[in-house]
This record gives structure tokens, sequence and C-alpha cells, in this order.
């Protein structure tokens, strides 16, 4: 991966984790609420951005509308799970398990494969992912409904990962591919936040609706990035790459959200790190 695909992929992974604390918020309201309403804001950013760059080709059609359909369950399940659980938990659990998957995904689905350094990178990077939200886990502990929707959204994530890296591949127009996706997906989960609400995201768009364009302009920017990145770099190389953004949330969630970090984060830490240098060389 060259070195300036890596930096803007950690870029990305900064954005990623930031728009995820946003979404948790630090006391009151409904994390799927502003899960909504920050998708709803990367649908208002996104429109005027499909009107420059203009449509995506046709081939990339049937990859564009399976990710808007699963992002819209990747969406649910965020606001579900953070409902329930600290995002030092929820978050390093449910990126730290895709990048593997997405790695052999990729592989048998795609037919793209990495050197032996790659797999290396990937495997320690996920290794350190996890690490970091281990001591969380151990001392708070994560029920089992919450423990099933980490689950979930992990494999959530490997689906749209592995199709938007084919997809935006056959788009010839990376910029048109990622506008249409987040103005699609804005769009498609509305009504479907609104009956799991029972209409309380009118009142959240009300009052809420410049966080949800700050939020929106995240979501949108980082993983237009990746998407990006995955037409220089392999998928999988990527993936785990970006998904160092488990590092930013711990961060996030000790400054911002009062959570605790403890030595397994900083040992995780270390071994991202290790990951990193792997994936470089590869």
């Amino acid at each position: 991966m060259p070195s300036y695909v890596l930096a803007a992929v950690l870029l990305a992974a900064l954005l990623h984790a930031t728009w995820n604390a946003l979404a948790k918020g630090r006391t009151g309201g409904d994390p799927l609420l502003r899960a909504a309403l920050i998708a709803a804001g990367g649908a208002a950013v996104s429109a005027p951005l499909l009107l420059w760059a203009g449509p995506p080709a046709a081939a990339s059609s049937p990859h564009l509308v399976a990710s808007i359909l699963i992002h819209v369950v990747y969406f649910v399940l965020v606001g579900l799970t953070l409902r329930g659980a600290d995002l030092g938990i929820v978050y390093p659990l449910t990126r730290g398990t895709a990048p593997l998957g997405v790695a052999l995904g990729s592989l048998v689905l795609v037919g793209e494969g990495m050197p032996p350094a790659g797999w290396a990178g990937v495997l320690v990077l996920s290794a350190g992912i996890i690490a970091v939200g281990s001591d969380a886990v151990l001392g708070r502990g994560l029920d089992r409904r919450s423990a099933a929707l980490v689950a979930l959204n992990a494999a959530v994530i490997v689906g749209y990962t592995i199709v938007d890296g084919a997809g935006v591949r056959l788009s010839g127009n990376p910029v048109g591919y990622i506008a249409a996706l987040m103005l699609g997906t804005g769009v498609a989960l509305y009504p479907v936040a609104a009956w799991l609400s029972a209409g309380a995201i009118v009142g959240e768009f009300r009052a809420g609706w410049g966080f949800g364009l700050i939020g929106g302009a995240m979501l949108t920017a980082s993983y237009g990035i990746a998407l990006w990145a995955m037409t220089l770099a392999p998928i999988a190389a990527v993936s785990a790459a970006r998904e160092t953004s488990v590092l930013f949330a711990a961060l996030l969630g000790t400054l911002l959200l009062g959570e605790r970090l403890g030595k397994a984060r900083l040992a995780g830490a270390a071994l991202i790190v290790c990951g990193l240098v792997l994936l470089r060389l590869a």
C-alpha cells in the first residue's frame, strides 16, 4: 500500500471513529436516532456531490443497490448496539473481527489475495483491535443481546466492504458511487428509523439537523476515502488499515465519554502499529 494511500485511510479512520462517538453521545438521547440523523446528513451532503460528479457506471448498479440495503441494516445495528453498551466495548469488537472476514471474502468472492506480509498484517492488526476492547469487556461485561448484535454487525461490515470494494471498481467514478450510496442509504433508512422510533425521529431531525450535517460530512468523507483507496490497493488491506479507527474511538471514548483507557488497550495499540507496518511492507 503506497504511503499516501495509507495516510488517507488513517484520516478516514479518525473521521469514522468521530462520527461513531457522536452517534453514541455522552448523556441522553437515542443512539439509533443519532445514527439515522447522521445518515440523513450524509445524504444531504452527497446530493450536490452526485450532481457534480455524475452517476456511476451502470455496471456497478447491482452492487450499489445491495450496499444501500446492507447499510440500512448496518446503521440500525449501530444504533441498537450503542443503546446497550459503551463505545469502547462495541466499536473494537465490531470493527476488529471484520478485517479477517473481509480478507477471506475478498479471496473467495473477488479472487483478490495478498502476499504473506499482507496476511500477517491483517492478523496482527485484528488481534490488536480486539485487544483494545478486551479489557472493557472483561471489566464491564457484554450481555447476550449486545454480543449478538456485535457479531451480526461484524458480518454486515464484511458484506458491505466486499460489495463496495468490487462495486467502486466497476463504477468508473468513485465520487459518484459514494455519493449515490450515501444518498440512497439516508433516504432508505429514514422510514425504517421512523418506524423503530415510533415517529420520534421527526423531532430529532428538527432539533439536530446541524449535528446531522456535521456527522454526515464525516461519514461521507470517511467511507469515500476508503472506497477510493480500494481502487489503488487490495480491499482487505484497506479494510484492515481503516479499522485502526478503534484507536481513535478508544481515545474519544476516554476524553469525551468518560470511558476508561486500560493496559490492554495500550497493548492492542502496539499490535495495531505492528500490523500497519506489515501492511505497508506488503
